[in-house]
């Protein structure tokens, strides 16, 4: 392993491009692939055990691709999958939800944290269980939002339908009195503006792609890893189903992330 090899980053589909743009800013000279599993989108509806699959045989395929470093960019994959795939491979794995539950405590004043993730991801307790074990005074009101994942698919950012969506999910949220509220999917800040909207300015927003960022070069730091060279590979691209990409969300993913270019291929992971 290598200071030149990439970091690799996955996701059930191109939700986790959001914390591909905060690890590209941190590290421009740094190779990243990025890998949206769209043929099995999404991951929040099925079971742990099979997420935890999909999870331990993409980072099999990273690691024969010689990835020196692997980002689960994925919140219902963390859950199901992080602890085993760290247990069966050498190469570092991190996460989301250890930094998002670290922000988060930072952030809250009245100890009442809201979560929304997808049913996957609050069925496993993760994020509620990590914010307990971080502060007992901490109040946590978890909601799923299953259909936020598919209208950032299809590139729907600010639709009538969102809005109307967000306003059922959020409101009961907003009724706890809420200070605080954990994004717990990496499809979810595409949203940010319809929940600002809902949730009203004085709710502190949390989203952990920063947190993950620092998390990386603390450990790239650890090993030896950065790469200090100006002479490395494009970034590049991929899912594993092309007809489940939403061209619309390209369009708008590729403006709201500020990517020069976002181009697609297709990685035959599943044969």
């Amino acid at each position: 392993m290598g200071k030149k090899n990439p970091i690799a980053l996955f996701d059930s589909g191109v939700g986790g491009l959001t914390i591909a743009k905060e690890v590209i800013a941190e590290f421009p000279k740094e190779q990243i692939i990025y890998f949206g599993d769209t043929a099995h989108l999404p991951y929040g509806i099925r079971s742990q055990s099979q997420v935890r699959d999909f999870v331990l045989e993409i980072i099999d395929y990273f690691i024969k691709m010689d990835a020196k470093m692997v980002i689960i960019a994925c919140n219902t994959a963390t859950a199901a999958g992080l602890k085993d795939a760290q247990k069966r491979f050498d190469i570092p794995i991190i996460g989301p939800i250890e930094p998002g539950v670290e922000e988060a405590v930072l952030a809250t004043d009245n100890n009442k944290i809201g979560v929304i993730a997808t049913e996957g991801t609050i069925e496993s307790g993760a994020y509620q269980k990590g914010l307990k074990e971080a502060s007992s005074k901490i109040e946590v009101f978890s909601q799923p939002c299953p259909e936020f994942i598919p209208l950032v698919e299809r590139g729907e950012l600010y639709s009538s339908e969102a809005k109307e969506i967000a306003e059922a999910y959020l409101t009961p949220l907003k009724k706890e009195r809420i200070d605080t509220l954990l994004l717990g999917c990496t499809h979810f800040p595409y949203l940010e503006g319809i929940i600002r909207d809902v949730m009203g300015e004085k709710v502190k927003l949390i989203y952990p792609g920063r947190g993950i960022a620092l998390k990386v070069r603390e450990i790239l730091n650890k090993k030896d890893l950065l790469n200090e060279d100006n002479s490395i590979e494009d970034n590049q691209f991929y899912v594993s189903d092309l007809d489940k990409l939403s061209n619309d969300f390209v369009k708008l993913g590729k403006e709201f992330l500020n990517f020069k270019e976002l181009e697609f291929r297709k990685l035959n992971i599943w044969r």
